[in-house]
């Protein structure tokens, strides 16, 4: 018989030769499939010859039963055919044979006797029978028990293959503990002939000395209990060395008495595995060791953090953005690239955003700057109400984090305990874990000396303007003082004329022509003075409109705070190009923004200015809009109108001056009360090509 383990030895990298069961199963059934092919051919070959000595014995017996007169002695005979048959063929032969013998029998026995049938005669064909099928059963019986032993010698073939093929070790032992079975896989791995461990029990010896006491307890515990044992231990290879096995033993019990019949068993190689996991090990006491080294570094940090935190001068709160992270990622995700413009559209995604940020740190400089006495009293307050415009900054810090933008600064007014306000410098760093560090320096102070210093400014910018209206007013009252008197006289002398009883047409013509030459003359004074006045103009330069917009909103922030308003800006990115004089375009926002503060000085209601600036296409729209009580419609059309005010302090020379400064930039200003409330002044600066066109 071919062992089926030596179609399947392959070394495995450890020293020995390592099964592999796929490869020797199928080789076997290989073989197998072969030696039956091959057998069947022969067998074949070899009925066919049997079957034609059988039928002619079967022919020669048949003719002597029935032209003899030995009456059934002969029909006997039959048993030897099948006799002959049973020792080479198959079942289906036997019956075969048996059958055909049965049946000459009788053909014969009926020919011999024909009509005579007396009972002995028939009694011998009954014998003759019963012969051949006794003989036939004995045969079958025998075939069987072949077929039964081949079976058993072919399982047990298997098993051996089976229980050499697989790359564990197995062995099986007597209840009292002693081995008497092992598989190849012994031999392949210790280099002892199992049959010499099994006769020795020289298995032990291959037990590494520290490992058999262990194992030698559970052993002995396992043969009087019949539990399981599980174990590893460090087992001799062939080459001196050890390998760490893992060991399992389990008790077969007879299922009519609960006796332990025998013990099966098998180890499995895991040198790999244990080396692996003391890797591991050693890798995790080292992890361990570098936790400790790195947590008291961080311990050491900390303090020094927490030192510079708490530095007495300089304001830090931290505050924890971690659980907005969801949201802002599943906005990221839906495709959202404006998180501004999407907050303003979902007031209810920003106000969940806002309730999941919580401030969780601030030092005490920070708590005394807005007049806490501890920290915790200022940690308890909501974050978006600790400033003025806490949403917007809040905002600000939103997409800060939305973007991945590193920092962020700015302006703002803390709202302290008791109603203070403190004008601060912010700056905010987003640090790693959705924390967000901010500090705090106090421009209180800074504001109030810039506060007085633009308020010098304004009064000496209003008595500039007023001695540049009185300067130009002397002027022209110089230039028109003789102009209007000779006008005088030339009426006077006109009307004398004309009131005679006797009227001189002729000198009040003549009166009227003088009076004419002399309204010119004042004319061309007048002109002449404004041209001097518009002589001075800067030329026009190209500028960045959206910058000079927001640096002027932003020097009007506080003059707009003083009025308790805000200020919203909505301005475009791009423009076309236009000209106009960036001094003068500033001036007018200056002039319309500080009137929309000042007319809603008496308003209860929300006090807002909303200045836009827009791309038409074809030039800018420009409009200045505040919720104020807006303009009474009787003094609409004089609004513009020189030295005309609706303020009591006012001198009614802004509003005309920007109309002039805005028509000298080929536009016109425009102003009506909105539906809603307020007034709004517009005007719209042509593109530089469409102005030229237009020219």
């Amino acid at each position: 018989m071919v062992k089926a383990h030596s179609l399947g030895d392959m070394h495995d990298g450890r020293g020995y030769k390592r099964q592999h069961p796929p490869i020797a199963i199928k080789s076997w059934e290989a073989v197998c499939h072969r030696r039956k092919r091959s057998s069947i051919l022969k067998r074949a070959k070899f009925i066919t010859g049997v079957g034609a000595v059988s039928t002619v014995l079967a022919a020669a017996i048949f003719v002597a039963d029935t032209y003899t007169a030995l009456n059934g002695s002969v029909a006997l005979t039959y048993i030897c055919i099948i006799l002959f048959v049973g020792l080479f063929g198959t079942r289906r032969d036997i019956l075969t044979a048996t059958s055909g013998c049965v049946v000459l029998s009788t053909v014969s026995w009926l020919s011999v006797h024909d009509d005579a049938f007396d009972f002995p005669s028939m009694l011998r064909l009954c014998f003759v029978i019963v012969a051949l099928l006794l003989t036939a059963a004995l045969l079958l019986n025998r075939l069987k028990l072949q077929t039964m032993r081949a079976q058993l010698e072919e399982s047990r073939a298997e098993l051996t293959t089976f229980a050499d093929s697989v790359p564990q070790l197995l062995w099986r032992s007597t209840p009292d503990g002693r081995w008497d079975f092992l598989n190849r896989r012994f031999t392949e791995i210790t280099g002892i002939e199992r049959e010499q461990g099994i006769a020795g029990q020289t298995w032990r010896e291959c037990i590494h000395p520290d490992d058999m006491g262990p194992l030698r307890e559970k052993l002995v515990r396992s043969l009087e209990t019949g539990e399981d044992i599980s174990h590893q231990v460090r087992l001799r290879v062939k080459d001196g060395s050890y390998r760490w096995m893992a060991m399992a033993r389990r008790a077969v019990r007879s299922p009519q008495t609960g006796e332990i019949l025998r013990f099966y068993g098998g180890s499995t190689d895991i040198h790999e595995q244990v080396l692996a996991q003391q890797q591991v090990h050693d890798l995790m006491a080292l992890l361990e060791q570098r936790v400790e080294e790195r947590t008291a570094a961080l311990m050491r940090t900390e303090a020094r953090y927490a030192s510079l935190f708490d530095v007495g001068n300089i304001s830090f709160a931290e505050m924890d953005f971690s659980a907005t992270a969801p949201i802002l990622d599943q906005l990221r995700r839906d495709g959202v690239t404006d998180l501004r413009a999407y907050m303003m559209a979902h007031p209810e995604v920003f106000e969940q955003c806002l309730g999941l940020i919580k401030t969780t740190r601030v030092n005490e400089a920070l708590a005394r700057l807005m007049g806490y006495e501890s920290v915790a009293e200022l940690t308890a307050n909501p974050p978006a109400e600790n400033a003025e415009d806490g949403p917007e900054v809040l905002l600000r810090q939103l997409e800060m984090a939305f973007y991945g933008t590193a920092y962020i600064d700015g302006r703002t007014i803390l709202l302290g305990k008791d109603g203070q306000r403190i004008t601060v410098f912010f700056t905010v760093i987003r640090l790693d874990s959705g924390i967000h560090l901010s500090s705090h320096l106090n421009l209180t102070e800074q504001e109030s000396i810039a506060e007085m210093r633009r308020a010098a400014q304004d009064e000496l910018a209003r008595a500039n303007r007023v001695a540049t209206v009185g300067a130009y007013s002397a002027t022209i009252a110089h230039e028109l003082n003789q102009p209007i008197a000779s006008m005088t006289m030339d009426v006077q002398t006109t009307l004398r004329w004309l009131s005679s009883d006797e009227p001189n047409l002729s000198s009040a013509m003549r009166g009227l022509e003088r009076l004419t030459r002399t309204v010119e003359r004042v004319r061309t004074i007048v002109q002449r003075t404004r041209e001097s006045v518009t002589a001075h103009r800067r030329k026009v330069s190209h500028f960045d409109l959206r910058a000079l917009v927001t640096e002027t909103c932003d020097l009007l922030a506080g003059e707009v705070r003083r009025a308790n308003a805000t200020l919203e800006l909505h301005c475009d990115t791009e423009f076309p190009r236009i000209e106009a004089d960036p001094i003068e375009l500033q001036q007018v926002f200056v002039n319309l923004v500080t009137n929309a503060a000042e007319a809603m000085m008496e308003t209860h209601a929300t006090r807002r200015i909303v200045v836009s600036v827009l791309n038409t296409g074809e030039g800018v729209h420009i409009s200045v809009a505040d919720t104020g009580p807006g303009i009474a419609r009787d003094q609409l059309e004089r609004l513009f109108e020189p030295f005309f005010t609706t303020k009591p302090s006012g001198m009614g020379m802004g509003l005309q001056v920007c109309r002039n400064a805005v028509e000298s930039m080929g536009s016109t200003l425009n102003v009506n009360n909105r539906d809603e409330g307020g007034a709004l002044f517009g005007f719209v600066l042509p593109a530089a090509d469409a102005a030229r066109n237009a020219a």
